[in-house]
């Protein structure tokens, strides 16, 4: 007799790789323990609960996908431990919400892998969900509050909500159900029907004008890291869905464009832009932040001042924006890029259980969460760097954040739902 939530090997896998992210969170409560860090009060419970709330997570896969790839939940919950061992050294008063939001996390992604079974149904309501991202931001703009220049967030029962985050999963919906119907089309520059020839061109239309309307409310809201991230995942998921590098140039091209027309069009994207090439200009105001950014980073050498030991604090909104580069002080160069190198194996493995899915919506709707994540983890990485202007997005499973690490644990459970109906 066959039992798989026992016998998985998927599952066994992932078990053994979970005790990776309890060794970390452990060991980063014994190092902040050590170096005289004022821990929160009720710190063994904080660990505790996330110890538990991760193997709850793991059982509940077992009975709810059981064959769902064993890498993904293990490597996001590593990642988690990262951030909730640094949400606790960098807002210490605010690491029982942390471990909170992860906890509701884990429930959501279990929540979603069960109920992935059914998520042929959700191609139905392709357009559907288009339009309900569109609604939501402009309800955004009409009832919400604004935040540090940004109106991005709603207040629902004494919580604050950022709705940008609820919007990925509309539009992954969109993509998903869009590329798989339009998909084969797009691959081709053109196709005979009948007795004529026709361009594809026009079947990427209603693709364009959603995405018109999507970043014309983004920018009125004053998000132009979701606006950069919606161009990108959009551009990479037609690259996926056709095999066509020309949408590839003709999206850094349309980017490069927005960026320009939102440098000129709007005073804080401007500033950043202006920041990002000189933060000595202003180097106690509107540099402030990216020089103490790039000292952090600095100090940090190839091993790091060590957890507890460095002055991340320094760093305006160190928690949400520039925990990279907190990472990267404490940890040094080799901690930093272990992140990197666990958010390459997160976005592969993700690709990987994307090819198990029963067919193209399924496929694409894990690509399209795989490379949401790779491409928000890159965009905030090389803000950090000074690569590219800050956005203001923040680091998946990583950074502190409430809407942002349910919806991402969610998303999670989509990739694990989806690729455990490959049997």
């Amino acid at each position: 007799m066959q039992l798989p939530w026992i016998t998985s090997r998927e599952r066994n896998t992932e078990l053994l790789l979970l005790a990776g992210a309890a060794a970390f969170a452990v060991l980063g409560w014994r190092a902040l323990d050590q170096s005289g860090f004022a821990m929160p009060e009720g710190d063994q419970r904080i660990l505790s609960q996330f110890l538990l709330a991760g193997l709850a997570g793991h059982v509940g896969l077992r009975i709810v996908a059981a064959e769902a790839a064993g890498q993904p939940y293990a490597i996001a919950l590593l990642l988690t431990a990262i951030g909730l061992v640094f949400a606790t050294r960098l807002v210490p008063g605010l690491a029982q919400d942390q471990v909170n939001w992860v906890t509701l996390g884990i429930v959501s992604m279990v929540v979603a892998a069960a109920a992935s079974r059914w998520y042929e149904r959700l191609s139905a309501y392709t357009y559907t969900a288009a339009l309900f991202a569109i609604l939501l931001l402009a309800g955004t703009g009409i009832f919400g509050e604004t935040i540090n220049g940004a109106r991005l967030w709603v207040v629902i029962g004494g919580q604050t909500i950022q709705t940008t985050e609820l919007i990925k999963l509309f539009v992954i919906v969109f993509l998903a159900g869009f590329l798989a119907n339009q998909g084969e089309v797009l691959s081709f520059p053109r196709f005979e029907f009948g007795n004529r020839t026709y361009s594809a061109l026009p079947y990427v239309l209603p693709l364009a004008a959603t995405l018109l309307v999507a970043v014309m409310a983004l920018a009125l809201l004053k998000d132009l890291g979701s606006v950069a991230l919606l161009l990108l995942l959009s551009v990479a998921a037609l690259y996926v869905a056709t095999g066509r590098l020309r949408f590839v140039i003709g999206g850094v091209v349309l980017l490069g464009l927005v960026s320009l027309g939102g440098y000129y069009a709007f005073d804080h994207a401007q500033l950043r832009i202006d920041t990002w090439l000189d933060p000595y200009a202003d180097a106690y105001g509107a540099g402030y932040q990216t020089l103490q950014s790039s000292y952090a980073i600095q100090a940090g050498g190839v091993t790091g001042e060590g957890i507890g030991l460095g002055e991340p604090e320094a760093i305006p909104a160190v928690a949400t924006d520039y925990v990279f580069s907190a990472i990267g002080e404490e940890m040094g160069f080799a901690g930093a890029f272990g992140v990197i190198l666990l958010y390459t194996l997160l976005v592969a493995s993700s690709l990987r259980a994307s090819l198990a899915a029963p067919d193209q919506f399924g496929r694409l709707l894990c690509a399209c969460v795989a490379l949401l994540i790779g491409i928000q983890a890159a965009v905030i990485i090389a803000g950090n760097l000074r690569l590219i202007p800050t956005t203001g997005i923040t680091l998946p499973f990583v950074s502190y954040g409430e809407s942002s690490l349910v919806v991402n644990f969610a998303l999670l459970g989509l990739v694990l739902g989806v690729s455990g109906q490959r049997r």
